[in-house]
């Protein structure tokens, strides 16, 4: 088997909290490969960008039998090493600023995403 260790993955997640369904694989994927000691980032773009402002990530539970919700999941993930990252222009779109994120993302310009994926090793698209 190759060696996975510090390859970048780079996770682009274009759905949002409207979406529940199709919130959490990004966010497994991001994670299983973080713990194969890749180097992760999720992009959030588009309506994947709302997920990201305080208090929504909370609202989405795929099952209701459990506490797990997505802020759940992306709190996971920053702890497992995953980056974080948002769209400036997309953050425009949903009239969003700094202060309406969660800790631990971080805003970039839409120009990073072609050098990020240009860098990255495998690109995932959701």
């Amino acid at each position: 088997m190759e060696d996975l260790e510090g390859k970048k993955i780079l996770v682009i997640q274009t759905h949002g909290v409207d979406t529940p369904t199709r919130t959490y694989s990004p966010i497994f994927y991001a994670m299983a490969a973080a713990a194969m000691e890749m180097d992760v980032m999720v992009w959030f773009t588009m309506n994947g960008t709302n997920q990201l402002k305080k208090g929504e990530a909370e609202k989405v539970q795929l099952d209701p039998t459990s506490d797990v919700t997505l802020k759940t999941l992306l709190d996971q993930a920053l702890d497992a090493g995953v980056k974080l990252r948002v769209c400036q222009q997309s953050m425009d779109l949903w009239n969003m600023t700094k202060d309406d994120l969660i800790d631990g993302v971080e805003i970039l310009g839409a120009t990073s995403i072609i050098d990020l994926a240009l860098n990255a090793d495998h690109v995932m698209y959701f």
